[in-house]
C-alpha cells in the first residue's frame, strides 16, 4: 500500500512540477529566453548610448531650491548650483553605464547559448548571430528548421517584437527612461531558437528519461493500489475478512483522546504523509548516485518512515470511521474536547473576577520582567541565544495554563464555601493532581461531608428527641392513667371484695409496669453516659444463654415460637459482667418472643470465630420494619409502631450499650421480615 500510494502521489506531484510541462518550461529555458529578449533589446536591437542619456539630464528649479535648503552655499548663484548638480548627475550616469557592463557579460553568455535572427521593420536591417549557420545551411529558414525549439515573432499572441521602453531587468535610471521615451518605437520580426547543441541535447534526453520514469512510477502505483482494492474486495466477497473483535489498547487510547486533539492529530498526520509522499521513495535525481550503499540506506530509511506514517494515517482513518458509528453524539464528544476543557479552566479562573484578574496581572508582570532580561541573557549566551528563546512560548503557555487552573480551583472552592455558608446543597469539588490546591480541595470535601453528616445527625437527633418525648409520655401516661382510674374506682364504698381485689391486682400490675419503664429509662441513661461499673468475671456464655432461655419460658414452647438453639458442647468463656450480659440475652430473647410472627421458628447460635465469641439471634418479625435498621437501636423505638404491645422500646438500645461497654460489637440486620442480631464478644 505504501509503495502504491507513494507512486501515485509522487508521480502526480512530479507531473505537475516537471514531467507534465513542455521541455523549455520544465527545464527553465523559457525564463532564460525571456531575460535574453530583454538584454537583446537593450544591448543590440535598440541600444541607448551614454550621449543620448546625457542629453536628458535636467536640473529643475525645485531641485536647486532643495539643494540650497540642505547645503550652505549662499555665496553661489543659481546658475553655478545648476551647473554643479548637472555635473554630479553626469558622473552618476557614467558610473551607471559602467555597471551595465556586468549585465552585458550575462547578455554575451546568452548570445553564445541561443540563436536569434531578427529583421527591423521599415529599414530591413538584420540582427543575427547565425553567421556560421548561414554559411553551413545557406539560409536562415534551414537554420531555423534545425533548432530544437523556436520562439517566433510575430506570433499569435504578442505580435512583432516592439522596443519602446527601458527593459524591466535593468536598474531604474530617469535619464534612460526619458531617452527611451523620446526615440521612435522599433519593431522586429524573426525568431529566437534553442540550438541542438550537446548541452541542450543532453538536457533534452534527461527530460525524456525523467518523464518516462515519472509515468512508470505513476502507472506502478495505480496498478498496486488497484490490486490492493481487488484483494480487499475479494476477501469481503469470500467472507475471509477477520472479525473486528474487542477493542485494542491503541483504540482505547484513541477513543479516550479528546475529539479536537484527534482531529488535529489526523490532519497533522495527513499533512506529513502528503509531504513525504510528494517525493518518490527513489527519486529520479538519485538514480545516478555513485555510492550504492548510501543509495540503498537512504531508500530503505525513507521507505520505513513512509510505512510508519502511512500506517498511522490508515489506523487513524479506521478509528475515525468507527467513531462515527458510536452512539455518542458530536455534542457530547465536543463537551469532552480539549478546547472545552481549556474554556472551562478559563471560565473557572474568572468565576471570581478579582482572583482571575489578579492572577493574570501577576503572570504578565513576571513575564514582562523575564522578557526584559532576555536581551542581557542573549548577549551572555551569544550565538546560542536562539536555542534558549525557542522554548519560551511553550514554557509561557504551560505556566499560564497552570496559573489559570489553580485560580479556577480556588474560585470553585470559594463558590462552594459561599453556597455552603448560606445553606445551599454543594457537591464535592473535583480533586485532580497532587498540588496544594488539590490537597485543599480534598480537605474541603472532607469538611463539607463532615458538616453535612453533622447536620443530618443533628436533624435526626432532633427528630428522635421529639419522638422520645412523645413515646416516653405515651408509655408512662398509659399505666399511670390506669392506676389513677382504678384508684378512683376503689374510692367507691359499694364495691365488692372481689371487685376490690381485682382492681388492686390491676393497680399492682400497672405500677410494676411503670416501675419497669422508669428502671429501663434510668438504666439506658446510665449506659449512654458510660457511668456504669462492670463486675467482670469468667463466664461460660453457653450456660448464660441457657439460663436466659429457661427464665423467659422460651424452652417450654408456651410462647408460640419454636426456638432452635445451637450451642457448642465445649465452654465458650468470656470476661464479662454476668448480670449485665444476662440482661443482653434476656432482652434479645424477650424481643423475639414479643415481636416474632406466631408459629414461626427462631434461631439462636453460639460459636467461636477468630478469637471471638459470636452469638446470633434470628427470627421472623410480625411487623414491617422498614429499611433503616439504625432507628431500631434508638431509645423507645419499637417494631410495633402503633405501640400496642408490651415493652419499653429500650431493649435493643440497652443491649447494644452493654455490649459496647464490654468492647464487643452489636450488629443489626433486616432482610425483608427476617430480623437478625449478631453479638461479638472477645474470648477470655
Amino acid at each position: 500500500m505504501t509503495i502504491g500510494v507513494n507512486g501515485v502521489l509522487a508521480g502526480l506531484v512530479d507531473f505537475g512540477r516537471y514531467s507534465g510541462k513542455p521541455f523549455i518550461e520544465a527545464t527553465g529555458i523559457d525564463r532564460e529566453l525571456g531575460l535574453f529578449v530583454q538584454y537583446l533589446s537593450f544591448f543590440e536591437l535598440a541600444p541607448i548610448t551614454f550621449e543620448e542619456a546625457r542629453k536628458q539630464i535636467e536640473v529643475g528649479r525645485e531641485y536647486i531650491e532643495w539643494y540650497k535648503r540642505t547645503n550652505d552655499h549662499a555665496e553661489k548663484s543659481d546658475e553655478e548650483i545648476r551647473q554643479m548638480l548637472a555635473e554630479e548627475k553626469e558622473d552618476n550616469l557614467r558610473r551607471y553605464f559602467e555597471e551595465l557592463n556586468n549585465l552585458r557579460a550575462d547578455y554575451n553568455r546568452y548570445r553564445e547559448r541561443y540563436a536569434f535572427h531578427f529583421v527591423e521593420t521599415g529599414t530591413g536591417r538584420v540582427y543575427t548571430n547565425l553567421e556560421a549557420e548561414l554559411e553551413t545551411y545557406g539560409s536562415e529558414e534551414k537554420a531555423q528548421a534545425e533548432m530544437l525549439f523556436v520562439l517566433r515573432y510575430p506570433d499569435r499572441v504578442d505580435g512583432r517584437l516592439s522596443v519602446y521602453e527601458l527593459p524591466y531587468v535593468l536598474p531604474y535610471r530617469e535619464e534612460l527612461v526619458k531617452a527611451a521615451a523620446v526615440r521612435p518605437v522599433k519593431q522586429f520580426g524573426g525568431w529566437i531558437g534553442v540550438p541542438k547543441s550537446d548541452a541542450f541535447m543532453a538536457q533534452y534526453e534527461d527530460y525524456r528519461r525523467h518523464r518516462g520514469y515519472t509515468f512508470g512510477m505513476l502507472g506502478t502505483g495505480v496498478v498496486l493500489l488497484a490490486l490492493l482494492l481487488v484483494a480487499v474486495r475479494f476477501r469481503q466477497i469470500r467472507g475471509v475478512v477477520l472479525p473486528e473483535g474487542g477493542e485494542s489498547a491503541v483504540q482505547k487510547i484513541w477513543r479516550n483522546t479528546p475529539v479536537d486533539v484527534r482531529v488535529v492529530l489526523l490532519l497533522l498526520t495527513a499533512i506529513a504523509a502528503f509531504n513525504l509522499h510528494g517525493e518518490a521513495i527513489l527519486p529520479y535525481d538519485r538514480l545516478d548516485e555513485n555510492d550504492l550503499a548510501i543509495l540503498i540506506g537512504a531508500t530503505v530509511w525513507k521507505l520505513v518512515v513512509l510505512i510508519v506514517v502511512t500506517a498511522a494515517l490508515a489506523i487513524q482513518l479506521r478509528f475515525a470511521q468507527r467513531s462515527l458509528k458510536e452512539p455518542e453524539s458530536l455534542g457530547v464528544a465536543w463537551q469532552k474536547s480539549l478546547a472545552m476543557r481549556l474554556y472551562g479552566i478559563a471560565r473557572d479562573a474568572f468565576l471570581n473576577l478579582r482572583v482571575g484578574v489578579q492572577v493574570t496581572l501577576v503572570f504578565l508582570a513576571m513575564f514582562g520582567l523575564g522578557f526584559a532580561t532576555l536581551p542581557a541573557f542573549a548577549l551572555f549566551v551569544q550565538e546560542q541565544s536562539i536555542l534558549w528563546v525557542l522554548p519560551i512560548p511553550a514554557v509561557t503557555a504551560a505556566i499560564l495554563f497552570y496559573a489559570l487552573r489553580q485560580a479556577g480551583y480556588l474560585n470553585r472552592l470559594l463558590a462552594a464555601a459561599r453556597d455552603h455558608a448560606v445553606g445551599r446543597t454543594v457537591n464535592d469539588v473535583p480533586v485532580k493532581g497532587r498540588s496544594v490546591m488539590a490537597e485543599l480541595a480534598d480537605h474541603w470535601n472532607k469538611m463539607r461531608r463532615s458538616a453535612e453528616a453533622s447536620r443530618a445527625s443533628e436533624a435526626r437527633s432532633e427528630r428522635f428527641k421529639t419522638e422520645l418525648i412523645t413515646n416516653v409520655s405515651h408509655d408512662l401516661r398509659t399505666p399511670l392513667t390506669s392506676v389513677i382510674s382504678y384508684v378512683d374506682l376503689l374510692k367507691n364504698p359499694d364495691l365488692s371484695e372481689e371487685e376490690r381485689a381485682s382492681y388492686i391486682a390491676i393497680i399492682d400490675q400497672k405500677s410494676k409496669r411503670l416501675k419497669a419503664l422508669i428502671d429501663d429509662l434510668f438504666e439506658a441513661t446510665k449506659m449512654a453516659s458510660g457511668s456504669v461499673e462492670l463486675n467482670r468475671e469468667r463466664i461460660d456464655l453457653a450456660q448464660l444463654i441457657e439460663q436466659a432461655l429457661a427464665e423467659s419460658g422460651a424452652k417450654d414452647g408456651a410462647t408460640g415460637i419454636e426456638f432452635r438453639v445451637k450451642l457448642p458442647k465445649y465452654p465458650v468463656i468470656a470476661f464479662v459482667d454476668g448480670q449485665k450480659m444476662w440482661r443482653v440475652f434476656d432482652n434479645l430473647i424477650s424481643n423475639i418472643i414479643r415481636y416474632s410472627l406466631e408459629g414461626t421458628r427462631a434461631y439462636i447460635a453460639l460459636e467461636r470465630a477468630d478469637g471471638k465469641a459470636e452469638i446470633a439471634f434470628k427470627n421472623v418479625a410480625k411487623y414491617e420494619l422498614g429499611d433503616n435498621v439504625d432507628e431500631l437501636l434508638e431509645r423507645f423505638k419499637r417494631g410495633d409502631a402503633s405501640r400496642h404491645t408490651e415493652g419499653s422500646g429500650l431493649g435493643l438500645a440497652i443491649a447494644k450499650s452493654i455490649v459496647d461497654l464490654h468492647g464487643g460489637t452489636f450488629e443489626l440486620e433486616v432482610d425483608g421480615d427476617l430480623f437478625k442480631v449478631k453479638v461479638l464478644l472477645p474470648e477470655a
